[in-house]
Parts: structure tokens; C-alpha cells; sequence
């Protein structure tokens, strides 16, 4: 009984006071450096790994990243062209503020997928200017967002995590609505999307920048199934994310930054107006053609 009236007590104070969320970065804090230390054999045994690589292997990377590199190159010249006309739009319509995106390469440290928490620890924090609640993504899209901050080290959760909501927009037809967490890295769930709404199998889910968490237009999943049942309110659809969630070792820190676009300038045709002819004047004084 003492323990259990403790234990209720304890769970009130730290309702009312969030005192164990303190504990646990001032912990987070005083074992960080038991991370790198249980962490640096794998690190060491990676670094050798890569120096004795063979010469073939390290030549078909070389080729396969020229060839990506090139075909990121094609695609760039559009994004670059319609970045431009954006920006055209933006100023016709009037928007004088935009943003630009910055990005940091980060290493993943460890990853924890338990059923009720996903999790990953990525090797930048305070002193590489990492911050709680900045966006993660990786090469094919959002992966989560930072929950937690130490010296060199920070805590992602993930957007699998069952307590994770993520609002998001299709790329189609613009429909927002919001994607849970499951506990599973291939599964999100949009529970809120009303029951005659256009939504397609093979729809591209994007951020769309609401919460003001993750910046809009960053892809996040692609939808796998959608059911539709009679007398219901909302249909359940399904979606996969499209970052790797359970693999993969790098991720990139997103920092957005406000701009000031230039405000919209009115073209102004001149017109030439032709050389008035002499016209040669009457004695009297008045002229005539």
C-alpha cells in the first residue's frame, strides 16, 4: 500500500510539473559519453572496413554515383525551372516572403523500433545547432522529427511511432488531412479522410506544413489501400513511408529560413511617339498645315 500511494503520488507530481522528462535529459546528459564509448568498437570496425575495400568495388560506386549524379542533374534543370516560376507567381500574387532550405548530414547511432516507442539517436546536438522539433528526412523522404537534445547527440521520434501525427496533403488533388504512427515502419494510417473523398491508390503523400514542424512539399508516404465501407463517416486508408525507417545510416537535419522576395515589378512598355512634322508658319502669325 505505501508503495502504491508513493507511485500515485509520483505520477501527480510529474503531471503537474513534468519532472520526469527533467530527469531523464539531465541523465541523457551524464551517460552520453557511455554512448560513444559502448559505440566505438562498431565505429572502429566500420572505418576499417571501408579502407580495405577493394579497388573494383570503389570504382562501381564511383560509376553508379556519376550516373545518379547525372540523372539528378536532368531533374534539377526542372526543379530549378519551376522554382523560378514559383517565385514568378509568388510575386504577381503578391507573396513577399518565401523560405530556403538548408540541410546537415548526421549518423545514425542507434536505432530503437520497440512496438510503443521508435526511436533513433543520430550523432548531432546542441553544439551543431540541432534543435527539438526540427525535421529529419533522408533521400526519399520524411523520416521523423528531434524530441530531444544533449551536447553531441540528439533523439529522433520517428513517424511510425504510434504517438506520432504527421499532417500531410496529396500531391493530386491537395486533400489534407493527418497520418498516424502504427508501431510498424511500413504502415501509416490517415483515419480522418472523409468517406466520398478523391483518394487513389498510388497517390504521393506530402508535408503539408501545418503544426509548423515539418516545412510543406517534403514527400512522406504513398498510399496502399483504401476501404471504403457503407454507413461509415471516414474511410480507412493506409499509406507506406517512403524514407527507410529501419535502415539505412545517414539521415539530413532540414532548416528552413525566411526570405524576403523581391516585390513585383510592372513592366512598363514605352512607347515612341513619332516626330511631330514642321509645319510652316503664315506671315500673320497663325500657323497652317
Amino acid at each position: 500500500m505505501v508503495y502504491l500511494l508513493l507511485a500515485i503520488a509520483l505520477m501527480m507530481m510529474d503531471l503537474r510539473g513534468q519532472y520526469a522528462d527533467r530527469v531523464r535529459g539531465v541523465l541523457l546528459h551524464a551517460f552520453e559519453p557511455v554512448f560513444f564509448l559502448v559505440d566505438w568498437p562498431s565505429t572502429a570496425l566500420r572505418g576499417v572496413q571501408q579502407r580495405f575495400k577493394s579497388f573494383e568495388t570503389l570504382l562501381g560506386e564511383s560509376q553508379s554515383l556519376s550516373r545518379d549524379l547525372l540523372a539528378q542533374a536532368a531533374a534539377m534543370q526542372r526543379t530549378q525551372a519551376l522554382e523560378r516560376e514559383n517565385q514568378r507567381l509568388r510575386g504577381l500574387l503578391g507573396a513577399l516572403t518565401g523560405e530556403v532550405f538548408h540541410y546537415q548530414f548526421a549518423e545514425i547511432l542507434q536505432v530503437d523500433l520497440d512496438p510503443f516507442s521508435h526511436r533513433l539517436m543520430i550523432d548531432k546536438g546542441d553544439q551543431d545547432g540541432a534543435f527539438v522539433g526540427q525535421a529529419v528526412i533522408d533521400g526519399a523522404g520524411i523520416v521523423g522529427q528531434i524530441e530531444s537534445v544533449q551536447w553531441h547527440m540528439s533523439s529522433v521520434r520517428l513517424i511510425s511511432d504510434p504517438d506520432h501525427a504527421l499532417p500531410v496533403q496529396s500531391g493530386r488533388t491537395g486533400l489534407r488531412s493527418v497520418a498516424f504512427g502504427t508501431g510498424s515502419t511500413d504502415t501509416l494510417l490517415l483515419p480522418n479522410v472523409p468517406l466520398q473523398a478523391d483518394v487513389r491508390v498510388g497517390d504521393l503523400l506530402v508535408t503539408s506544413g501545418l503544426g509548423e514542424r515539418f516545412p510543406p512539399g517534403f514527400p512522406v508516404a504513398r498510399v496502399e489501400s483504401v476501404e471504403r465501407t457503407q454507413g461509415e463517416t471516414f474511410a480507412r486508408v493506409s499509406a507506406r513511408p517512403l524514407a527507410a525507417l529501419d535502415r539505412g545510416r545517414e539521415v539530413l537535419l532540414v532548416l528552413a529560413e525566411r526570405i524576403l522576395l523581391p516585390a513585383p515589378q510592372e513592366e512598363k512598355a514605352e512607347t515612341t511617339l513619332p516626330p511631330e512634322p514642321d509645319v510652316p508658319m503664315h506671315p500673320g502669325g497663325e500657323g497652317e498645315p
